[in-house]
Parts: structure tokens; sequence; C-alpha cells
């Protein structure tokens, strides 16, 4: 039985590393019939986020297709959010001083108010810890203009402290198994939130962040809000066009950040790409616990192979994180099973100080 694990591992190893690789946002630099009729509003919503707005902002408004306008959407901030986003001149800052009304999710209300006082023709949501090359914002024109609908980026992860590479099996699921990259399904099950790119006719055909104000999984919702109206998804790797670093400020916040949506999302995509990434893991897995004997230790190396390119793709992965991917799947587990304790006896999950149901 292990060995027929095991090739069905390898197979779907196979198939998720050749979709990958068909949706590589590749950098744009093509942009002088682009900038007459596009108007670009760039909406960021954020919620704590001074360090990161230092270094967005700049990259924004350095882009080679500058935007209609910037706006940053302040969420009630406790730290310098409000004072950095306003000490940039040719930035609209829109200050939220009170919770979000019942009913709605935090992140949707802030996006939700940025798109209010837009005007731009076309509509960016970023999120603020991404790091965008010049080239991002003609890249999303250019894919635009070739698939239309919705453009959405999972962004290129870098690191700067150990504890990040423990992202690797989240990074790899909700790449992979979210069945966002034409992989079992040509058509995609959601998107990704980082990186949003859509026309305002659009967004306000599908009803926008506001028919999905009570999601904590609001970028699945969106995509399928999208497919729903008959309108296409199509999903990409930020490669080296966009970057980020999901969770900066400690192996709490990484805990906390996963935990809050990890075991309600692990069946949106639908119930072909829950069982083969239930079978991949099975995979891994069973790898880890036969590796003490010859026949063992050969497939704990493949997998590591396996994991291995997989990763590469996503982010700054080393050779050590194939390695010791055993420890990365172990603390996998254990946000998995205390996230699935939060959603369904708790019914509630915190982020950035707030309580939110789930």
């Amino acid at each position: 039985m292990r060995f027929i694990v095991f090739g069905l591992f390898i197979l779907i190893s196979i198939a998720y590393v050749i979709s990958g690789r068909k949706r590589i946002l590749h950098s744009k630099n093509d942009y002088e019939d682009l900038v007459n009729d596009t108007k670009i509003s760039v909406i960021i919503p954020a919620r704590n986020e001074e360090q990161n707005l230092k270094k967005l902002l700049p990259l924004i408004l350095n882009q080679t297709i500058k935007p209609f306008e910037l706006i940053v959407v302040d969420d009630n901030s406790t730290d310098g959010t409000y004072s950095v986003a306003s000490s940039f001149e040719n930035v609209k800052v829109i200050r939220l001083t009170e919770e979000p009304p019942k009913g709605w999710v935090g992140k949707s209300w802030a996006i939700w108010n940025g798109f209010s006082n837009s005007s731009g023709n076309y509509l960016l949501f970023l999120d603020a810890d991404v790091e965008p090359e010049p080239v991002l914002i003609s890249s999303l024109i250019q894919r635009y203009r070739e698939k239309s609908g919705l453009i959405t980026v999972w962004p290129y992860q870098r690191f700067e402290r150990f504890y990040e590479h423990l992202t690797l099996p989240f990074n790899l699921l909700v790449i992979y198994a979210s069945n966002n990259l034409g992989f079992p399904s040509k058509e995609p099950s959601g998107a990704f939130g980082p990186v949003i790119f859509t026309s305002r006719k659009d967004y306000e055909m599908v009803g926008g962040h506001e028919a999905i104000r009570d999601s904590v999984l609001e970028d699945i919702k969106l995509g399928k809000l999208y497919l729903r109206s008959g309108l296409k998804v199509t999903n990409f790797l930020g490669n080296n066009t966009v970057k980020f670093r999901m969770y900066p400020n400690g192996i709490r916040q990484l805990f906390e950040g996963f935990s809050k949506n990890m075991s309600s999302g692990a069946i949106t995509a639908g119930i072909l790409p829950f069982a083969l990434s239930i079978i991949w893991m099975s995979g891994v897995y069973s790898s880890i616990s036969t590796a003490f004997s010859i026949e063992g230790a050969v497939r704990y190396m493949v997998t590591a192979l396996a994991i291995y390119v997989m990763a590469k793709p996503t982010g700054d992965y080393k050779w050590y994180d194939a390695i010791l991917y055993p420890v990365h799947f172990l603390f996998f587990l254990i946000v998995f099973f205390y996230s699935l304790y939060l959603t369904i006896f708790k019914k509630q999950v915190s982020w950035k100080g707030r309580k939110i149901n789930v």
C-alpha cells in the first residue's frame, strides 16, 4: 500500500510542478501603449502596518506606470500607520477610527472603504506586506489584457529569519493544492489575496467585498464570485515581480496568522483537489515514518527532492529546508489541529488584536 501512495505522491508532485511553471508572472516592461486609458486605483488595507508601509509606498510610487491614485485605508490602527501614510504627499489616507460594523471582517471592510473612495477604472488591491518590482503594474495590465476578469498573484516568499522557513508546507498547499493554478481543474477554485487586479466595472458587477463581507477567506470567496458571474479568474506566482514576508514579527504571529483560516480553507477548493492533497500529504508523512531503513531512506530522499523542486518557484527556501522537511511538516500538523480546535469548538479566531467569528 505504501508503494501505491508513494507512486501517487510522485505523480501528483509532477502535476503540481508543471501547473505552477505555467503560471509564473514574468515581468513585462513594454508599457508605452498602456497608459492612455488606464486609470488605476491602488488600494492598501492597513492595520498596524507602519513598518511595511515605509517600504511599500515608495515602491508603488516608483512604478513604471504610475497609479492614478494611491489609497491607504488605516483600519483603526494602534501604531503609526496613519502618520506614515500621511507623510507621503501623493497618498490619500482613509482613516477608520471604529471597529468594523457587525457582519464585516476587518480586511474586507477596509478594502470596501478604499473602493468607495476611489475613482479609477481599474482597481489594484495590495496587502501591505508585499514588495513589488517597478514593473508590477505594467505586468498586471498586460496579463489583464490577455485574460480579462480577475488577475491575482501569490508573491514569492522572502525570508530574513529562520522561523519563516516553517511556512514551507503552508505555502506549498496554498499554492498547489488550492486548484488555483490549473490543476486538477482548468477552472480555478478561487483567487489569491495579496495582489488582486480587476476592472471597476467587473468588481461592481459581482458585488465586490460587500458580497463576502463576513468571510475570513475573502480571496477565495471573491474568486468564486467572479466565476459564478461568468468572469475569468487567472492566478499567478509572483516570481521576481512581487515578493513578500508574510509574518515578519515572530513565530507567534505566524502561528496566529495560519491558524485563523487554515482549517476553514482546507476543503474550499473542492472534493477532488482536497483528496489529491490528502494523498500527497500521506506520501510525505509515510516517507518520514519509514525513513530508518535502506528502502525508506531512498523514499525519504526522493520526497525531499520533490519538495525542493516544488518549493523553489514559491520562495527562498534552501536545500536544508528540503532535507529537514519533517520539522516543517510536524509544525504544520500542530497549527492545523489548533486551527481545527478554534473553528469547531471555539468558533472564533484572533488576528491583529481582533476576535473574528468563524
